[in-house]
């Protein structure tokens, strides 16, 4: 069991932690040294498609651990959810039930989409709701042969089911953000082309109604046209290089920015959240976005023999989750021309 949790960790930090991985190995082949360890699970050095069907359990079992932990710790450490993001994890089929204290203001995102539902019970002095939570598939096409026989990494193996999974989630909050967005007052929304002081006074009625410090949220391109409504010459030397390595200054006169990630819509090009729209969000203790995992992900081989001709090995990795933004006071809006 030890060598087994070793294994998964090695896995999981070559696919989210390659170069400190690499460092610590000196000068090692990461990839040879997890191949090997699945080699010592088979028995054999120069496994077939016969020893990887015999062990396949084994094999699916660590997979699923991987993947599972990798998506997950994508979620977790993802600078904007670290701020506003209530993740829980609970088995199939239990109860679970957030509660949202009852300030004046009440802002909910709803979705007619069958992705998620939200039910709401108004209780003494708060809201109780939950998240429902939809099963996802995702097939992947035959490649754990592939890396067994040194022909493909295992970074490339697991991070494109990750990221499927990993932007999935950002793209269902993505839904629910702007359908809280049409339930706001005209005071916390503004329209055109960026104007600081236009900003500035959306930040100053979020702040008045919360009593807490705002910042200011979007993509890279939506930050990138505060940045560039800034006077130069009073750069430090210090945000010169921050630009230049980020794209986008952290702090500006007193705000402080906060980069969503750059998702497509599933089988788009188009981008989940709106490049021309800047969130301002108080820093309260209240993290409206709700992410809920039930029960343990898992894997499944496709057993067809017929199905894939090549040979190759075919399977779906299996996760069950659910998304909702719920926001217990106002925030604003500015939508750049």
């Amino acid at each position: 069991m030890e060598n087994k949790q070793n294994l998964v960790k090695l896995c999981v930090d070559s696919v989210m932690n390659p170069t400190q991985v690499q460092h610590f190995a000196k000068g090692a082949d990461v990839d040879a040294t997890i191949r090997s360890q699945f080699f010592n699970l088979m028995g054999t050095e120069k496994p077939t498609m016969k020893d990887i069907r015999k062990h396949k359990v084994a094999i699916f079992e660590i997979l699923e651990e991987v993947l599972t932990e990798t998506y997950k710790k994508g979620i977790i450490e993802d600078e904007f959810f670290m701020q506003f993001a209530e993740i829980r994890n609970i088995a199939l089929g239990d109860a679970q039930e957030f509660y949202l204290e009852d300030d004046a203001v009440l802002v909910v995102s709803e979705h007619a989409g069958s992705h998620w539902s939200i039910s709401r019970q108004k209780l003494e002095g708060g809201t109780s709701f939950t998240v429902k939570t939809k099963a996802y598939a995702i097939g992947v096409y035959g490649d754990f042969f592939l890396f067994a026989t040194g022909r493909l990494s295992f970074a490339k193996l697991v991070s494109k089911v990750a990221e499927a999974i990993q932007n999935k989630i950002y793209e269902e909050v993505a839904m629910s953000f702007a359908n809280a967005v049409t339930k706001l007052p005209a005071e916390f929304t503004a329209t055109g082309s960026y104007d600081e002081a236009k900003l500035q006074e959306i930040v100053a009625h979020v702040e008045a109604v919360t009593g807490s410090p705002a910042i200011v949220v979007g993509t890279r391109q939506a930050l990138a046209k505060v940045t560039a409504g800034l006077n130069v010459v009073y750069y430090s030397d210090a945000m010169k290089n921050e630009l230049n390595k980020t794209g986008r200054i952290a702090n500006v006169n007193g705000l402080t920015l906060v980069q969503l990630p750059n998702v497509h819509k599933q089988n788009t090009f188009e981008f989940a959240y709106d490049d021309n729209q800047l969130l301002i969000l108080p820093q309260t203790n209240d993290r409206f976005v709700k992410i809920v995992f039930e029960g343990e992900d898992y894997m499944k081989e496709v057993s067809d023999e017929l199905g894939n001709v090549d040979m190759s090995l075919e399977y779906k990795f299996i996760t069950r989750f659910g998304v909702h933004s719920i926001f217990s006071t106002l925030f604003g809006v500015y939508t750049l021309a």
